[in-house]
């Protein structure tokens, strides 16, 4: 699938919260695009873990890209984040998930937690327009940001013996403080 047709958006909306990151959307003939710009850190992973579930609950789902270009860090939670959208993908039958990035520092970051292993990752594509909508919070997003937190570092656990030693403790720290 080319990217130039992927990137072209019959509809968009934003992602942003209290936080100098904000993650883009759009969507094209099925297919979902994730602009990650900026600081994306665990401020944003409530409003998107949502907006993800809401999407892959859409029979006409085809396909997900995440263009990871203008992001100047992502955070462990957001990296589990896209670990749980890659398995769910994967669980539905649908394509990898495609990663976009040209950065030094996050290209280290996605081959060190093993992103290769469950994404399709590449250094470029075409792009269209810019996205303008604003994805709104529900519920209470400083109740669910533990859990979810949580549940996003055991979704990189899970994909490999590295990650499980790397982020055992931030596990087991996240499991104590749920359960006081």
């Amino acid at each position: 699938m080319r990217f130039r047709t992927i990137l072209r958006f019959s509809q968009s909306c934003v992602v942003s919260l209290m936080s100098s990151g904000q993650i883009l959307h759009g969507s094209h003939n099925g297919v979902e695009v994730l602009y990650y710009r900026g600081d994306i850190r665990h401020t944003l992973c409530v409003a998107l873990d949502q907006y993800i579930q809401h999407l892959l609950e859409n029979p006409g789902l085809k396909g997900f890209v995440c263009d990871l270009t203008g992001a100047q860090s992502i955070d462990s939670t957001n990296l589990g984040i896209l670990a749980r959208l890659a398995r769910a993908m994967q669980r539905e039958g649908l394509p990898r998930v495609t990663l976009i990035s040209n950065q030094p520092d996050i290209d280290e970051l996605l081959e060190a937690v093993g992103f290769g292993q469950v994404f399709n990752i590449v250094a470029s594509s075409e792009s269209g327009g810019e996205p303008v909508s604003e994805i709104l919070q529900t519920g209470n997003p400083v109740g669910e940001q533990g859990e979810l937190m949580l549940q996003a570092h055991r979704a990189l656990v899970e994909l490999n013996a590295e990650n499980r030693a790397r982020f055992r403790d931030v596990v087991k720290a996240f499991e104590k403080e749920i359960q006081s």
